[in-house]
């Protein structure tokens, strides 16, 4: 049970996390890129493309490497490429300006910079999930409908409290920041999991053992 209520927090939280920063990255473009159609639809497609590939290497490795450790240290990877966007910002933003290019291509390029790479690290834990909470294949179809539930409800949950809260209340820099921490937070919550899976295989092995002796 308490391994459920964990893997459903590390999906909720995910999901709040992706969407957050698809909120705030509006933001972190506009000083330097305007918050034009041009840089929505850059947004828009960058981190879709982004969950497109997250999904994709996600299972991929999932299936290779089922383990939440491996979770965890994608989760953390993410939290450090959130965490130095605001340090990274305002020389980046410069250099790309400077290059004077079309807005549409310029926009996308900064877009790219800062929000490709935890994207996709944050698309994988989807499959991870979903790989690792399968026990059964015939309620596979429950499984994987219960981890979207929870992941988007986390989404819904991350939009608004940015958007209606956060933004008003501590602006760009400290929500970033924030959100590295949130991933930090999740990656514990994974190795935490891993933990206690082991424990529960250790004991159950023993069990066995003690059985069969």
């Amino acid at each position: 049970m308490l391994t459920k209520i964990l893997i459903y927090m590390i999906t909720f939280l995910g999901g709040g996390i992706f969407l957050g920063l698809e909120i705030i990255a509006s933001r972190v473009l506009a000083p330097y890129f305007g918050n034009s159609i041009y840089v929505w639809g850059s947004l828009i497609s960058v981190f879709l493309l982004a969950l497109s590939i997250g999904y994709y290497f996600g299972g991929l490795l999932a299936d290779r490497m089922p383990s939440f450790k491996i979770l965890a240290l994608l989760i953390l990877g993410a939290s450090f490429f959130v965490l130095i966007i605001p340090v990274i910002q305002i020389p980046v933003s410069r250099i790309i300006v400077a290059w004077d290019l079309e807005l549409r291509i310029s926009s996308l390029i900064a877009c790219i910079s800062f929000f490709m790479i935890p994207s996709v690290l944050n698309g994988m834990i989807t499959p991870f999930v979903i790989k690792l909470n399968t026990a059964k294949l015939t309620t596979i179809g429950q499984t994987v409908g219960n981890i979207y539930a929870v992941s988007t409800m986390g989404s819904v949950t991350g939009a608004l409290l940015v958007s209606f809260y956060l933004i008003p209340s501590i602006g760009t820099r400290a929500i970033l920041i924030l959100s590295g921490i949130v991933l930090i937070f999740t990656s514990f919550l994974s190795f935490l999991t891993d933990k206690i899976l082991s424990h529960q295989r250790k004991d159950y092995h023993q069990c066995t053992k003690g059985e069969l002796t």
